[in-house]
């Protein structure tokens, strides 16, 4: 149990994991407006986005020629959640 634990805070170890993920729990994005927001290149957000599918966090859906990236990890949903009271994530 701890171990699983221990893997998915090492996912969210880094500001723009913490980013993606807070923006999908808001709602379902692509890389393309994931980029726009973040002002990344392409590659970075894929390489996030890599290591948070790794973790069990994020999960893609292919809808034609681009992937919808959602949160398939509900209690970390709930750190994002309680992160986010204090201040915007």
């Amino acid at each position: 149990m701890f171990d699983e634990y221990s893997e998915k805070f090492k996912a969210l170890g880094h500001p723009v994991r913490l980013q993606i993920v807070a923006g999908l729990s808001k709602k379902e994005c692509n890389v393309t407006k994931m980029c726009e927001g973040l002002n990344l290149h392409q590659a970075t957000v894929s390489r996030h986005l890599s290591i948070l599918k790794a973790a069990g966090i994020v999960e893609g859906v292919r809808n034609g020629s681009e992937i919808c990236y959602h949160l398939v990890d509900k209690k970390v949903e709930q750190i994002i959640n309680i992160l986010g009271e204090g201040k915007n994530v």
